[in-house]
C-alpha cells in the first residue's frame, strides 16, 4: 500500500493523506488540504496511481430492514429488493451488514442495516479519478471512515461517533463493530457548540426508543475535539478520540486529517463501488500483473529458443555428418514420415473416444427416480464445447418459503452427487419467480 493515497471530500476542501501500512501499524509520511476546485491540477500532477477516496454523499439512504433468514450468498439479492421498495432511484450502489435478530409471529428473521447511493454519484467521482488517468481502489462514506476508529467496545457496548467537515455533521450510532443508525445535520459553527449537545441527546433518545441501545460513551472527532467549551453536557459521557497507538502521526495532524486516515483502516465490507466499479479496478491490476508475466515468460521462452537453436544445429551437424559417411537417415526419415501421416489418420477418433462425456442413460435414470419435493424440472440440455460436455437442468420451485426453497436444492444436490461421473459445477437461484439452474460437468479425478 505504500503507493496508495488517501482523499477525503470534505465541503469546499480535499484532504489528502500519504502513509504507509505494515501489518497493523499506520504511518503518516505526508499530509495536506487543497481547495476543491484544484484538485484536477493535484491528480495531473501526482505520480501515485491509486487512490483510496471517502466522499460525503448528500443524496443517500439509509435504514435498518427487515428480511427473512437465509444463506449470505443471497442475502445480498434479498436487501436490494427490498431497497428498490422503497427507493425511487432505479440504480444505486449498496452496502449492508446484519446487525440482529428477532421473532417475529413465532418466525426468525435478521435485522440488516444498509447504505445506498445513487450510482450516477458513484461513477462521477470514479470519472473524476479516470480522466486524470488514476484509480479509485476503494470508495468509503464519511461515516463508515469514521467509524472504522472506534472500536468494538468492551461487553457489548455501544458507542455514539460524531464527526465534522466543516460546518456539516454526522453522527452515527455503532455497537460490535456494526453501524445501527446514522444522523446528518448541519451546525452554525465549526467548533462543538451547545447546539451540537442538543442534536446529540436527541440522537441518543432516538436510538434508546427505536433501537432500546444507550450509548456508554460519546466519541468527538475531527477538528471538533480541539476545543470543548459548553455551557451543556450530554446525557452520555463525552470523550475526544485519542489516536490509537498503532496510527504514528501528531496530535494535530490525526485530529485535522481524521477522514483520510482512518480510510486506510476501513473495511472492505463498507466500499461502494460495488461490482461495476470495482471490477474495472480489478481488472486493471489483472492487466498489469498478467504483462509482468507476458515480459517475463518472453524472456523465458527467448531463452529456450536460443537453448533450442544451438540444439537443433548440433542435430544438424550430426546428420551431415551421417549423410556424408553413407548412412541411411533418409531412408529411416521417409519411413517414419509414412508411419506418423498414417497414425495422425486415426487421431481424430482416438481422441474422440477419450474425450470425457456425461452418462447420460444413468443421469436420466437417476433423475426419474429422484425425489425433489417441490422441486419439478422443465428442461435438460446438453452441450459440447472444448472436448468437455455439460448438462444443465432447469427447473421451477413451489416452494412457499426461502428456506423451504433452500432445503429443496440441499436435497437435489444430495441426489445428483450421487451420479457416478458427474459432479455440480454451478447453481443459480432467481428468488423472484423461484427458478434455479443446475449445471453439471463430467468429474476429472
Amino acid at each position: 500500500m505504500g503507493k496508495t493515497v488517501a482523499v477525503s471530500f470534505e465541503g469546499d476542501s480535499v484532504k489528502i493523506v500519504h502513509a504507509s501500512l505494515r501489518g497493523k501499524g499506520l504511518t503518516v509520511n505526508k499530509a495536506e488540504s487543497i481547495p476543491e476546485s484544484d484538485f484536477d491540477n493535484y491528480l495531473r500532477r501526482e505520480k501515485a496511481r491509486e487512490f483510496i477516496v471517502t466522499g460525503e454523499f448528500r443524496e443517500s439512504y439509509h435504514d435498518v430492514i427487515t428480511t427473512p433468514v437465509v444463506k449470505d450468498q443471497y442475502l445480498k439479492k434479498v436487501v436490494e429488493a427490498e431497497i428498490r421498495k422503497v427507493l425511487v432511484q432505479k440504480e444505486f450502489s449498496f452496502v449492508y451488514s446484519p446487525v440482529g435478530e428477532k421473532v417475529i409471529d413465532n418466525r426468525k428473521a435478521q435485522e440488516v442495516f444498509y447504505y445506498a447511493v445513487p450510482k450516477d454519484t458513484v461513477r462521477d467521482i470514479v470519472n473524476r479519478f479516470h480522466d486524470n488517468g488514476k484509480t479509485v481502489k476503494a470508495l468509503y462514506s464519511a461515516v463508515f471512515s469514521a467509524a472504522a476508529l472506534i472500536d468494538k467496545g468492551v461487553h457489548g457496548e455501544a458507542h455514539l461517533g460524531i464527526f465534522s467537515a466543516g460546518k456539516a455533521r454526522a453522527a452515527f450510532f455503532k455497537k460490535e463493530g456494526k453501524i445501527y443508525f446514522l444522523r446528518n445535520y448541519e451546525s452554525y459553527e465549526a467548533q462543538l457548540s451547545d447546539f451540537d449537545i442538543q442534536n446529540i441527546n436527541m440522537t441518543i433518545s432516538f436510538c434508546f426508543q427505536s433501537l432500546r441501545l444507550n450509548p456508554a460513551s460519546v466519541f468527538i472527532m475531527g477538528p471538533m475535539s480541539e476545543s470543548l467549551q459548553l455551557n451543556s453536557m450530554s446525557t452520555a459521557p463525552l470523550a475526544c478520540l485519542v489516536r490509537p497507538e498503532h496510527i504514528k502521526c501528531s496530535r494535530e495532524m490525526f485530529s485535522g486529517f481524521t477522514l483520510p486516515i482512518a480510510s486506510f483502516l476501513t473495511s472492505g465490507a463498507s466500499d461502494i463501488l460495488g461490482m461495476e466499479f470495482g471490477g474495472i479496478y480489478r481488472l486493471k491490476k489483472f492487466m498489469a500483473y498478467a504483462s509482468m508475466v507476458f515480459i517475463a515468460l518472453t524472456l523465458i521462452c527467448a531463452g529456450a529458443i536460443s537453448y533450442e537453436l544451438k540444439n537443433v544445429a548440433d542435430k544438424r551437424e550430426r546428420i551431415r555428418q551421417a549423410k556424408d559417411s553413407g548412412s541411411d537417415v533418409e531412408r529411416i526419415f521417409a519411413d517414419y514420415a509414412s508411419r506418423q501421416e498414417r497414425i495422425s489418420r486415426y487421431m481424430p477418433a482416438v481422441e474422440f473416444l477419450n474425450r470425457p462425456s456425461p452418462d447420460l442413460r444413468g443421469l436420466l435414470i437417476s433423475l426419474g427416480g429422484s425425489d425433489f419435493r417441490e422441486l419439478t424440472l422443465n428442461g435438460i440440455e446438453v452441450s459440447y464445447s472444448e472436448g468437455k460436455s455439460t448438462v444443465s437442468l432447469r427447473g421451477v420451485s413451489g416452494a412457499d418459503t426461502y428456506s423451504a426453497l433452500q432445503d429443496s436444492l440441499d436435497n437435489m444436490e444430495k441426489e445428483l452427487a450421487k451420479i457416478g461421473n458427474m459432479k455440480i459445477t454451478d447453481r443459480a437461484v432467481e428468488l423472484k419467480d423461484k427458478t434455479f439452474s443446475i449445471e453439471l460437468g463430467p468429474k476429472t479425478e
